[in-house]
């Protein structure tokens, strides 16, 4: 089958494509056989209040295997830092920091949070 591979174990396992991950509305879907999955057999992925599907969808394609990221869901990670464990930054983030100058990477988001707040403290020691 054209989404699985083999790990370096030997153990083959199911890579997340566009086919089988599915936005449905804010919720996205793993559906192993697209939409003809029956209903039972479907995977809740993560709930987007706003936007930022396409981006999350992107990461788990990039960087989870299937089992990978249910074996977490499932030891009780929520959706986010189990992303971010693996670099992802949300979109609109990841537009402060490119407007701060910074590079769109774990390093750049640390170094960007680390001058904002070096601005907030600043600021709440002048009102002092």
């Amino acid at each position: 089958m054209y989404n699985r591979h083999v790990n370096e174990e030997g153990t083959e396992m199911t890579k997340f494509t566009k086919e089988n991950l599915i936005a449905e509305g804010k919720y996205l879907t793993y559906m192993p056989d697209g939409f003809n999955t029956p209903y039972k057999d479907r995977k809740f992925v993560a709930r987007f209040r706003t936007a930022g599907i396409g981006s999350f969808a992107t990461c788990l394609r990039k960087n989870f295997t299937v089992e990978e990221y249910f074996a977490r869901m499932d030891a009780g990670e929520s959706p986010l830092p189990i992303a971010q464990s693996k670099g992802y930054i949300l979109p609109h983030i990841k537009r402060w920091i490119k407007e701060a100058g910074y590079p769109v990477t774990p390093a750049g988001k640390n170094a960007w949070w680390k001058a904002e707040m070096e601005k907030v403290e600043a600021r709440n020691a002048s009102s002092v």
